[in-house]
């Protein structure tokens, strides 16, 4: 009966630490897709904002260009640039939370850099790395609020301030391009 094979495997012979390490660098690059991955989605936003003011500058254009046509309510191509601009401030809005969620994920991957450096390893470190890489030392990986991680984030809002700038420029210019 000695002789039975045990029921349950013997653990492997990995150290606590070389599992830990092992851990950290499976969440390190799970986070890392999980915030590739909000890009991704983040684009989607981009580009479904940018095609949605086409739109809005195709119309403008139309109406100036078939004005004798129209009925006399129909809209001017101003108030069709203040009310297109609800779709850059929608997307605006939209993307600003994607991109707050994202940064959550932040903190944690500087931690698990962190925890990497003081063992000694230099590596992975993509998130200190472009930070070191653009000179960003004000970057903080911390959450701060929606404001500030969302909304006002500048690689959010640039794109749409300028769509609303544009909208706003073309209805001011959009009527002596037909005469």
């Amino acid at each position: 009966m000695s002789n039975l094979p045990p029921t349950t495997p013997e653990p492997e012979t990995q150290s606590l630490t070389e599992f830990e390490r092992n851990i950290l660098e499976k969440e390190y690059f799970f986070l890392q897709t999980t915030i590739e991955d909000y890009n991704k989605q983040i684009w989607v936003i981009k580009a479904l904002g940018i095609t949605g003011t086409g739109a809005i500058l195709a119309l403008m254009l139309q109406q100036k260009t078939n004005g004798s046509a129209l009925a006399p309510c129909a809209a001017p191509s101003g108030s069709i640039a203040l009310i297109g601009c609800a779709i850059p401030v929608f997307f605006w809005i939209l993307e600003s939370q994607w991109k707050y969620f994202q940064r959550g994920f932040y903190p944690r991957v500087a931690e698990i850099e962190s925890i990497l450096a003081n063992h000694g390893l230099r590596c992975p470190c993509i998130y200190g790395g472009w930070t070191h890489a653009v000179k960003h030392s004000s970057f903080s990986p911390k959450r701060s609020n929606y404001l500030k991680d969302g909304l006002l984030n500048p690689s959010v809002y640039v794109s749409y301030v300028l769509e609303i700038g544009f909208l706003l420029l073309m209805a001011i210019i959009a009527p002596s391009l037909t005469k």
